[in-house]
């Protein structure tokens, strides 16, 4: 009980103290990018062409990147990231918290460049993640994302082994950032937010979508005898981007596939695979400010074009 009700704690500001930090901080960017200038990611596993065919890649694309509910676009990180992990063994905790600072390093996402750093992302392990995110729920309902009031109850559920919750921020034409908070219906007729400034294009309306924290809760009764290099790859991709599902069985090998049932054992690799990594990179080099649709073209673009397509 006093472990659920510490890490709720946790996870209810995603800000802890200096003296925490210290026990496990992850490396910074700059010491991330020393330590592997060339290579930020070790056994990424290279697929068979054959696996991943243009029309799976396309499949994979459409089924996987999450729209977000406030704005329905594609939300990316803008802000430097800065993994904890608490709940495990010291070691395990460091490791998956580095793991996360390797990927993102290598998709080119933003890493926070001071030194303890605030934490944005928090992965939580516990025996009772369900009384974990009663308490978020109660306590800290914004850190589950944007949601209306009649969805509250289900977003605020533990349905999976491994889940993530994420807030987001809605950035205008301007310059201009705005929470998207669980405010229960401040929307325009278009789905996007009302009063934002856009640039009046046909082509881009300005507005983007980024990552304020992420909340990754592990229920620790159901992860023994599974391995952690590929479970530390599989919060990775969680960290990082936001998918649509995780129960369900991509068509090509992917990470995400890890803990999907009827999923055949050559599309569960035991690492993250260059189709991840390709989506990853494609996510962090798309235009952020464009429509859902463009936001898919230009990663589907980038995967072919590094997976050898274009």
């Amino acid at each position: 009980m006093k472990r659920s009700i510490l890490l709720a704690m946790m996870a209810s500001g995603l800000a802890f103290s200096a003296s925490a930090q210290e026990q496990q901080t992850p490396p910074t960017a700059q010491q991330q990018a020393a330590a592997t200038p060339e290579n930020a990611v070790e056994n990424v596993i290279v697929t068979a062409p054959r696996l991943r065919s243009e029309r799976a890649l396309n499949n994979f694309i459409t089924t996987h990147a999450a729209a977000t509910p406030f704005l329905g676009k594609i939300a990316r990180w803008k802000t430097g990231i800065c993994p904890i992990t608490v709940g495990l063994p010291p070691k395990l905790n460091v490791y998956i918290s580095q793991r996360i600072l390797r990927v993102a390093l290598a998709a080119g996402a933003p890493l926070a460049n001071s030194e303890p750093c605030r934490p944005n992302i928090a992965v939580l392990a516990t025996p009772e993640p369900q009384k974990l995110l009663d308490f978020v729920r109660a306590k800290r309902p914004g850190l589950l994302g944007f949601y209306s009031r009649s969805r509250a109850e289900r977003i605020a559920t533990m349905r999976l082994t491994v889940q993530a919750w994420y807030s987001t921020a809605t950035e205008d034409f301007y310059g201009f950032i705005t929470g998207d908070l669980p405010n229960y219906g401040l929307m325009s007729s278009q789905g996007e937010a009302a009063n934002y400034h856009t640039s009046g294009s046909r082509i881009s309306d300005g507005l983007k979508s980024q990552f304020n924290t992420a909340i990754i809760v592990v229920d620790s009764n159901k992860i023994g005898g599974q391995e952690i290099g590929p479970l530390s790859d599989y919060i990775a991709m969680l960290a990082i981007s936001q998918g649509q599902s995780y129960d369900a069985c991509q068509s090509v090998p992917t990470i995400t596939n890890l803990m999907a049932p009827n999923c055949d054992a050559e599309m569960k690799p035991a690492a993250i695979t260059d189709v991840d990594m390709t989506f990853l990179r494609g996510l962090y080099s798309m235009r952020s400010d464009g429509s859902y649709g463009q936001q898919r073209g230009s990663i589907a673009f980038e995967m072919k074009k590094g997976l050898g397509g274009y």
